[in-house]
């Protein structure tokens, strides 16, 4: 009978299968896109980085062109061949907290990674982030305790700094390098999850501001 740990190690080594993962999204934490498209709905933006891009779904939440990161191989190799015909998507394997690129994008995303990172990986992040990108765009785990079930899939996620959407908005807007612009939440169509949204604005792109609604 495997301990604790042992099946914790089981089901994250189950979970990088692209399939897997997939699968699971979609039963239990499913209407994501639906919920990224509506909220992101107006903003004008052409390029993306999406930064912890999993198996790149979220390319398909529009046109711009896209560059997915994570640091899975499996998800990557995946991403790959799923899109190897669409010259629009490009994907590379590479450490989201430890990113070097001079490219420049419209929007950052950051789709349920946020908790998988510590308060000084995302302070390496936002640094480099501020001359990166002019919006960012992040949801991510809203605890809740509701029912033993949410309780039980919140432990067992891979992440282990889920925080409250206050101080979720205080680590991201630390050091005024990026303004809040907009935040909402929602639950996901089980009602095992809840999400925090939050878009916002890079300091250096202050004067072209949108206003939030």
């Amino acid at each position: 009978m495997p301990g604790t740990g042992q099946l914790y190690q089981k089901i994250h080594d189950l979970f990088e299968q692209p399939f897997v993962f997939n699968a699971y999204q979609s039963v239990v934490d499913g209407g994501k896109g639906r919920q990224i498209q509506k909220f992101l709905r107006g903003l004008p933006y052409s390029s993306v980085v999406d930064i912890g891009c999993g198996t790149g779904n979220w390319s398909q939440v529009s046109d711009a062109a896209y560059l997915g990161i994570d640091t899975s191989a499996s998800f990557i190799a995946g991403c790959k061949k799923r899109y190897a015909d669409d010259p629009t998507k490009r994907f590379i394997q590479a450490d989201a907290a430890s990113l070097d690129t001079t490219e420049r994008f419209d929007l950052g995303m950051l789709i349920s990674v946020l908790h998988h990172l510590s308060d000084d990986q995302v302070e390496r992040l936002l640094s480099w982030l501020q001359h990166t990108v002019r919006y960012f765009f992040v949801l991510d785990l809203y605890p809740i305790h509701r029912n033993p079930l949410s309780k039980w899939l919140y432990q067992m996620d891979r992440g282990s700094f889920i925080r409250q959407p206050h101080v979720q908005v205080e680590l991201l807007t630390s050091r005024d390098r990026f303004r809040l612009v907009k935040q909402g939440d929602y639950f996901a169509p089980t009602g095992l999850y809840r999400h925090t949204l939050l878009l916002l604005e890079s300091a250096r792109y202050e004067s072209n501001s949108i206003d939030a609604p």
